[in-house]
């Protein structure tokens, strides 16, 4: 099975789209608008460029009226003309080299505009959106559905959407070399399956285990401990913690808890770690690490 790789953008409102036909909104990459089939989606940036300027012809029009307007009543008087006309084309100069300054600024002025006025519809864009992951899901296509509810979640942050591809990619055959993520699928609650996926990214990824995960993992500990395989899920954790030396002095108390029971390779990275600098580290995590060591691995 393959996933697709994820576009991860700066903003998540980049992963909008909005129809010039009808207005809809949509996250899901198609060629045509999901509720008009038109093929006039673009982007909302391009949507909130495109407004930008045209608010600039506009305001360049009506200056070129008033140049107009001042050529006019110059009538055949030559130095007054030729002031007009010289006036009228400095200004259009002046304000083409003022709005090309303004330009950036006044696209994010617009973009806001639009969600200010359009944020029902965006809102609706998104459930719409979801309705078709779920009728994709219903044909049988899982993989499709994760990648649409993937997209659907990077906008729309909530628990049933994070539950959903949680509950989905639980069905996958998952795979180092696959484009997971684990951070924007933490819940605000503790929930079993999250727990399950955390442990299976901590084996396959360690690299994915990261301070988001670590507090929520410390905040729920007591539950992932009344699970089936709680003690192993907490060890995987514990054993991806030592990654990084930073995450040994913010988290002691997960891996004194579970120093015993780290894998020899990732235990002696925690002693090296611990040993080159012992100070900088509680003294209960020191001592447990220096036992394990003691009782374990020392010859």
């Amino acid at each position: 099975m393959l996933l697709k790789p994820f576009e991860r953008p700066e903003y998540a409102y980049q992963k909008l789209s909005r129809c010039r036909g009808c207005g809809a909104y949509t996250v899901l990459r198609e060629e045509e608008c999901p509720a008009c089939h038109k093929r006039k989606l673009i982007p909302i940036e391009e949507e909130a460029a495109a407004r930008a300027r045209q608010s600039m012809w506009f305001e360049r029009l009506v200056v070129l009226v008033f140049g107009a307007a001042a050529v006019y009543f110059a009538g055949e008087d030559v130095p007054l003309l030729a002031l007009a006309l010289g006036g009228g084309i400095l200004s259009l100069v002046l304000l083409w080299r003022v709005q090309l300054r303004m330009l950036p600024g006044q696209r994010l002025r617009r973009l806001a505009q639009l969600f200010e006025r359009e944020g029902d519809r965006v809102i609706h864009g998104l459930m719409e959106d979801r309705e078709d992951a779920i009728a994709v899901f219903r044909s049988g296509d899982k993989p499709r559905t994760y990648e649409m509810l993937r997209e659907i979640g990077y906008l729309m942050r909530t628990d049933p959407i994070k539950m959903e591809q949680v509950l989905l990619l639980q069905t996958f055959i998952l795979r180092k070399d696959m484009d997971l993520m684990l951070e924007p699928l933490l819940m605000d609650q503790f929930n079993v399956d999250l727990a399950a996926y955390i442990g299976e990214i901590a084996r396959l990824r360690k690299d994915l285990i990261k301070e988001k995960t670590l507090r929520y993992v410390m905040v729920h500990e007591a539950q992932f401990r009344r699970m089936e395989d709680g003690e192993e899920i907490l060890t995987l954790v514990a054993s991806a913690a030592v990654r990084r030396a930073r995450y040994v002095k913010l988290y002691p108390h997960l891996l004194l808890r579970y120093a015993h029971r780290l894998p020899r390779d990732r235990f002696m990275r925690l002693y090296r770690i611990i040993a080159e600098r012992p100070a900088a580290y509680r003294d209960e995590l020191v001592a447990e690490t220096y036992r394990v060591y003691k009782e374990k691995y020392q010859s």
